[in-house]
């Protein structure tokens, strides 16, 4: 299944033509549906976002073969119409990291996510709703499973969009979405990266250090194993023998596998 995240309907009318959804009734969102896409539209900002896809992925949970792509506008420096392939989105305080596992021939960027309507220029381009989604969907997603798609629809110039535009651009990489797509889906239904051996080996180990801890070496097992397919998996970690033993070991367990 595809999840397609948008914020506004103007974002998303593009892409229910060219896929063919119809209006699916089934959440007190704005929803369609088609033979293996969800296209959820979750209204402007933040906790909006974060709410929409919570209530989503709730009701429809994905699994390990399913993949995320928020597609919107953004506002930044680069030329209108450019799309962008975010790395990092930066909100609140917070700071999340897709991962990016496929190649592309798009510009990728950081992303900071505001609570309005940006008329000053900012070091980084900038959307309303990228942290929210990212929020409520790492619950459910691996890093590698999602992906956030901007188009650069102004230059700090909220006023300057129209419906129409917005709809013009989506409508402008409806191509570049199919791509980004494809390459998940060939991304998310490969086998299984680890034997059961391994799975269970990375389970123990992730028994040492926190939920979040365990969380990133989960991430930073898997980026490992992609990047070195033939190579064994360094799983030989003694036990910490305090919180500060552990927080170092995390750190040079995190350095060994994504270095």
């Amino acid at each position: 299944m595809i999840y397609i995240i948008t914020a506004l309907d103007a974002e998303a009318r593009a892409l229910i033509d060219f896929y063919g959804l119809k209006r699916d009734m089934s959440l007190p969102y704005t929803l369609y549906s088609g033979e293996d896409i969800l296209l959820l539209i979750t209204g402007v900002g933040e906790k909006n976002a974060m709410m929409a896809v919570s209530a989503l992925l709730g009701w429809k949970t994905p699994t390990s073969n399913d993949c995320l792509i928020n597609i919107g506008i953004c506002a930044a420096e680069y030329e209108i119409g450019e799309a962008l392939l975010i790395h990092q989105i930066i909100t609140q305080g917070k700071t999340y990291y897709p991962d990016i596992l496929y190649p592309h021939t798009l510009r990728e960027s950081s992303l900071l996510c505001v609570n309005t309507p940006q008329s000053s220029i900012t070091n980084h381009p900038v959307d309303m709703e990228s942290g929210g989604v990212f929020c409520a969907a790492e619950r459910f997603f691996k890093l590698h499973q999602m992906a956030f798609l901007k188009i650069v629809s102004d230059h700090f110039e909220p006023q300057s969009l129209s419906k129409e535009l917005v709809i013009s651009l989506i409508h402008s990489h409806q191509r570049t979405l199919e791509s980004i797509i494809q390459s998940l889906s060939q991304l998310c239904s490969k086998p299984p990266l680890f034997s059961e051996h391994e799975r269970e080996a990375i389970e123990g180990v992730k028994g040492y250090f926190t939920k979040s801890q365990g969380d990133i070496l989960e991430d930073a097992f898997c980026f490992f194993r992609l990047k070195h397919p033939a190579k064994p998996l360094p799983l030989e970690i003694a036990e910490p023998t305090s919180k500060h033993h552990r927080s170092q070991l995390h750190e040079h367990l995190i350095h060994t596998l994504v270095s």
